[in-house]
């Protein structure tokens, strides 16, 4: 997991990774302000966390080390004038009414008044309209090793022709896991219920960035690599597309610098990372993160690794089922959601998703 050290000005949002970028020091920068709020046209209710940062990470708004900033007076202000208050809910933690959602082509703020008297603001930024899917779709590889099979993933967006735009584009996979079952209890005693299929989403901070130069109002391609074949549960890939502004999108970028900066004497100075918050009453009030204003769409794909597989390779891989003990075998369970053992389970089933 590689670190990136902030000095002063060098700062950090958001969720994955070759190299996780996963923990940003912000040395020499305890009193900064850290701030990470989005508006969308998805339904709300939106949030906006605060925090006086030593360590945070950019890429996972619900990573954040330091002290809360309670007691703030938190707002989303419209292009019209129209005032969103955000109530706080948990310390540092603002959530704005539900009955409030973005509309594609207004414009909005961020305004936040701590309780110590700083007045700090976002860019007004114009909510763009999402992207629109062309094409996601997977397709089976073969391989003489159950190891190299897999699934390549194919997803392209229709861009529009009329303007300059950029592409965020989160990607979170749900995976379908197996445990075995305990042996039956000795009659007369009842057998309990067996839950044995759930769900692990692993974290990924990777993020895609696209831009529609010299490619505008064509088809463009989102890369997103491959799913292994190392089991028949599905697995569901999950894409969230986010149309944002000019300034987001190089924020992003330039944290995707910071990121892949390897340490060698040939590589790029560290960028500064600037976002779209200050702090209008105190310059010198440092304030890093982001206010995302954006259209977002979100689609999933089920890869279903059990159809459609040829029978030699199937065959294979239930070989490597038992080898690699993918059905955790000597941990027996009835409920597969208390198998604390398995990384990132979240259960029988997945959270909804929101439009």
């Amino acid at each position: 997991m590689k670190k990136i050290y902030l000095f002063l000005f060098l700062i950090g949002w958001l969720t994955s990774c070759e190299t996780e970028l996963t923990d940003f020091e912000a040395s020499n920068q305890t009193n900064a302000i850290v701030v990470y709020g989005e508006v969308n046209n998805l339904s709300g209710p939106y949030h906006v966390r605060l925090s006086r940062a030593t360590a945070y990470d950019p890429y996972d708004a619900s990573e954040y080390m330091g002290k809360p900033v309670t007691q703030a007076h938190v707002r989303i202000v419209d292009g019209s004038g129209n005032v969103y208050n955000m109530s706080e809910t948990q310390d540092g933690y603002y959530e704005a009414s539900p009955i409030f959602k973005g509309i594609i082509g207004q414009k909005y703020q961020l305004k936040i008044t701590t309780n110590d008297g700083k007045a700090i603001e976002s860019d007004l930024v114009e909510l763009k309209a999402p992207a629109v899917f062309n094409k996601l779709d997977y397709t089976f590889v073969n391989a003489e090793k159950a190891l190299d099979m897999k699934f390549n993933v194919t997803a392209e967006i229709s861009d529009p022709a009329a303007t300059e735009d950029y592409y965020f584009i989160k990607r979170q996979d749900f995976i379908q896991f197996i445990t075995i079952c305990p042996p039956p209890p000795p009659l007369p005693q009842p057998t309990p219920v067996c839950y044995n299929k759930c769900w692990r989403a692993p974290f990924n901070s990777q993020p895609v960035l696209l831009k529609d130069f010299l490619v505008n109002g064509k088809n463009i391609p989102i890369p997103i690599g491959s799913v292994d074949y190392k089991d028949y549960t599905d697995w569901i890939m999950q894409l969230d597309i986010y149309s944002v502004s000019k300034t987001i999108y190089n924020y992003w970028q330039r944290l995707e610098d910071q990121r892949t900066v390897g340490g060698g004497i040939f590589d790029k100075i560290p960028a500064q990372i600037v976002g779209n918050l200050k702090c209008i009453s105190d310059p010198r009030q440092e304030v890093l993160g982001a206010f995302v204003v954006g259209g977002v769409t979100k689609r999933r794909l089920t890869i279903n690794r059990f159809e459609n597989v040829p029978t030699d390779a199937y065959n294979k891989m239930l070989i490597d089922i038992g080898v690699f003990d993918y059905r955790y075998s000597k941990f027996q369970l009835w409920d597969c959601q208390t198998a604390g053992f398995v990384e990132y389970n979240i259960g029988h089933n997945l959270p909804p998703l929101l439009q």
